[in-house]
């Protein structure tokens, strides 16, 4: 496709379309957008109002017919993710999905288990791809005599959707845990692999604001603590070997190891899952690739049992 026009469509134009995947697309002049549905059609057009050889509309399946995109974004509620994404996939087009894969476990399993899932189908969870990632796994993983995750952001105070869904149960299929969980999940299952889920606490059922998770990576201690109504920003995972505590501070976009010294790295990470999908689908040559449907799905099943972790204990988080 290197030395093609791309043409590229979304689903969903919210705020995680505004920010991210739009601005990663009109970064790359291969890429031209042809096409934005979203079930507010003024809003779409209202957003693309300078560009009129974009097709708009609320149906998937037209954008499909009309607009004969290459890539489609879906960033769409929770709940919205696997119509567009199969209808993609039955087309033989290559569609990254916003994390979490899906509400229910059982639409992530259907996602997943599409024949051309594996070929076409990414996911945005991006600290995988974090530049300092590296770095830390080869002091993290040396030694982890314990795991500490740090996730808190103020939430809707500085992020507000265009439409009202985080806190609709069935819309979100659920809170922090859900929405936040996958990213510091992925990122932890890069450096140490699979995890036994041990203990979890919300502070509410259906759609929490904060959560703790305990876990284990091969009898190493890791606790996940996200809070989605804090008065501060942080996301960190701490690892404390003998030398002391070894920080990838994702916000900050620094590695302080235990020695006193201080890495930093590149700029906007958030985007690098976005930036690696969209290089694999122009034929650029990239250090990442994706993240797949298996790896998500296998993410969200650990977001799964965490929650039935939480349920069976019956206990919520004070």
């Amino acid at each position: 496709m290197s030395d093609e026009r791309i043409r590229f469509a979304a689903v969903g134009a919210g705020r995680v379309f505004q920010r991210y995947h739009l601005p990663c697309a009109d970064a790359r002049d291969t890429m031209d957008l042809v096409g934005l549905v979203d079930s507010d059609v003024e809003r779409a057009r209202a957003l693309v109002a300078d560009r009129p050889q974009v097709w708009t509309g609320t149906s998937v399946e037209r954008l499909i017919q009309e607009a004969r995109p290459d890539v489609i974004s879906v960033c769409t509620p929770n709940d919205s993710h696997a119509q567009p994404v199969l209808a993609a996939l039955d087309a033989g087009i290559a569609v990254l999905c916003e994390k979490p894969l899906a509400a229910t476990v059982e639409e992530a399993r259907r996602m997943a288990a599409h024949p051309a899932a594996e070929k076409l189908l990414g996911v945005n969870m991006p600290f995988r791809f974090h530049p300092l990632l590296k770095p830390f796994a080869e002091v993290a993983r040396s030694g982890a005599q314990r795991i500490e995750f740090s996730f808190a952001t103020p939430g809707n105070r500085v992020w507000r959707a265009c439409t009202p869904w985080y806190d609709d149960a069935r819309r979100a299929g659920g809170g922090a845990l859900l929405d936040l969980g996958p990213h510091a999940i992925d990122l932890l299952m890069a450096v140490f692999g699979p995890p036994d889920v041990e203990a979890c606490e919300v502070d509410a059922t259906g759609v929490e604001q904060r959560a703790r998770v305990d876990m284990s990576f091969q009898g190493v201690p890791a606790t996940l603590r996200i809070d989605r109504a804090a008065r501060r920003l942080e996301t960190s995972v701490t690892v404390t070997t003998a030398d002391g505590d070894h920080v990838l501070d994702v916000r900050r976009n620094e590695l302080r190891r235990a020695d006193g010294t201080v890495e930093e790295g590149g700029r906007s990470p958030e985007l690098a899952a976005i930036s690696a999908y969209f290089d694999t689908v122009t034929g650029v040559v990239s250090p990442h690739g994706k993240v797949g449907a298996q790896d998500a799905l296998e993410v969200q099943l650990v977001v799964e049992s965490a929650y039935r972790c939480a349920k069976e204990a019956a206990a919520p988080l004070a």
